[in-house]
Formats: C-alpha cells, structure tokens, sequence
C-alpha cells in the first residue's frame, strides 16, 4: 500500500478506503487506515469496552490522540472528524491512556499459533510483564427451530479475560498456579512456594498485580 507522510500540528483530512497513511506531528506517528463499513444495527451489545474514545499517548510519544480499542477485532481506532480510522498494529504497539490504563502489542505463541495482540499491562518490571487480553465474540443469529421458539439476534458477547505472564522475553499464558509459575521461571521454586503460601492467587486484577510486583524481586 502507498504510504503518505502528513507534518502538521493539527490537521482533518479524508482517505480512500484501501489507503494507508502516517500522521507525523512534531515527534509522533499514527499510521492507520480507513475502516470497512460495517452495519451493527441488526447486532446486539457493542465491540467495544469503552465505545468512547479517549485521549492516549501511542508508541512513547508525548501528544496524545483519540484513540478506542475495538476487543472483537482485536485493533485500535483513531477519531478523525467523523470518520473511524484502524491504527496499523505493527507501527502502533503501545498506548497509555489518560485513565493509567495501558495497552501493548504482545507477539507469542499459543496452541501452536503465532499471534499478535494488544493486551492491557498491568504491571511492567525490567524483566516481567503481567498482562491481560480482554475480548468480544460475535455470536451469531438464530432461527427458531420451532413454532414455539423466537428468533434470536446477533449479539456482541464478552469472552472470559485471560492473563499472561511474560518473563525473560517469553510470553504464556497464566492460570495462576503455582505449578504454572515454577514451571516458566525454573531455579526459583522456593521463592515461589513462600509468595503463594502467604497469598492465595486467584485469576483477577488485584491477585495479578501483586503477582507482578513479587516476579520484579526474582
């Protein structure tokens, strides 16, 4: 695809569907696309989390964009006028929004697949990472099988969140466990035991986050 540089400090412009651009102002880049036109009137529930957008800084720059993360197609969304423009995700791999909240393209391997996907980071050590990956299904619409039976609509659904921890550059996915902990960070079996003798992990935010501060004393 032919790229465009624009150097502005504030610019509204319109793209063709297929083309995609880089936004450069002052020390940042957005490179994106224009969204497919996609009619979600039929559908229930929303691809969204958040349908707002929100002010976030993108790839350690310093001005901050509106930005949106769309969980069933897995990308961001940048707002420009009216139009719904798809960040490129291999040149937009980080977000900090302006809730604290932060976002990272993460590249791993799971169940033999290589993927590449945006996680929430909730907490980033000089050789760890605890993320979350948070998701929406499409389930689909359904006849009536029967007189008895209604219809039943297209629906937007949130799938389960699921943890990874990275360690060493090397991503997985977490379940909480200690057996689970060991095994991807071997020779500190011990240090492990004690931290889970005194705490009982479970899969949520607040257990994750403690998780992540004990793997930064490793």
């Amino acid at each position: 695809m032919k790229k465009i540089f624009l150097i502005a400090s504030f610019i509204t412009f319109s793209i063709a569907a297929n083309a995609q651009m880089t936004l450069q102002t002052g020390g940042n880049n957005l490179t994106f696309k224009k969204s497919a036109d996609f009619d979600d009137a039929t559908v229930a529930g929303s691809k969204y989390f958040t349908e707002q957008y929100n002010n976030a800084q993108v790839n350690n720059g310093t001005q901050s964009f509106l930005i949106r993360y769309n969980a069933y197609a897995d990308l961001m969304e940048y707002k420009n006028g009216s139009e719904t423009l798809e960040l490129i995700k291999e040149k937009n791999v980080h977000f900090v929004f302006q809730d604290g909240s932060i976002y990272e393209l993460l590249n791993y391997n799971l169940d033999n697949k290589d993927l590449s996907r945006y996680h929430q980071i909730l907490v980033s050590n000089a050789n760890s990472k605890v993320s979350k990956y948070k998701s929406i299904k499409l389930v689909p619409a359904k006849k009536a099988s029967n007189s008895y039976d209604s219809d039943t609509q297209a629906t937007y659904k949130a799938n389960k969140d699921v943890y990874f921890v990275t360690y060493n550059n090397q991503t997985v996915e977490f379940d909480g466990k200690e057996k689970t902990l060991s095994k991807l960070i071997p020779g500190k079996a011990s240090e492990i035991k004690e931290f889970y003798k005194s705490n009982k992990i479970k899969e949520n935010d607040t257990d994750m986050i403690k998780l992540g501060h004990f793997l930064a004393t490793l």
